[in-house]
């Protein structure tokens, strides 16, 4: 059960400022970002194409900061304390996203926010899917090869 949680995690909240291509069509669609281009204007214009890849380019950039700190705290506060971190930063993440045109304005970008908070949660769920391989060492290799896979894999959980 342990195994199927933790892999169920990974794929379900580890990557999934990856699958931003898709993603990006549907906030298109969506109408983010849609009030910085100018009245009257049909279809995306420049400035959302350039709010929503500011927004995507923090994230990931995001991801790869977080990795030593993340690996340290998994290392010093054990998986479960972090799994609880990373959880809680994703739900503010995924619910900041889901709030973002309600309550977003131009002096705060709400889902700017979200959305690093969002990759940072995917990013500590990632590395506390790579702690548990080592509690069942005839496994190991398996369970850091599935943790890999599903973390690609994760990518599509928006566009699903």
């Amino acid at each position: 059960l342990l195994i199927v949680v933790d892999l169920a995690s990974v794929l379900l909240f580890s990557g999934i400022v990856y699958g931003w291509a898709p993603l990006n069509d549907i906030l298109i669609h969506e109408g983010f970002y849609h009030d910085l281009c100018p009245d009257g204007f049909e279809g995306p214009c420049e400035a959302q194409r350039t709010a929503l890849n500011r927004a995507f380019t923090l994230a990931t950039t995001a991801v790869s900061l977080a990795a030593l700190p993340g690996g340290a705290f998994v290392d010093k506060c054990g998986p479960m304390v972090v799994s609880f971190v990373s959880g809680s930063l994703v739900t503010l993440g995924l619910v900041g996203i889901s709030l973002c045109k309600v309550y977003g304005t131009t002096h705060f970008d709400v889902f700017l926010v979200s959305f690093v908070t969002l990759a940072i949660g995917g990013s500590l769920t990632m590395f506390c899917g790579y702690a548990l391989p080592f509690l069942f060492p005839s496994k190991c290799t398996l369970l850091i090869e599935l943790t890999s896979c599903l973390f690609d894999a994760s990518c599509i959980i928006f566009p699903v």
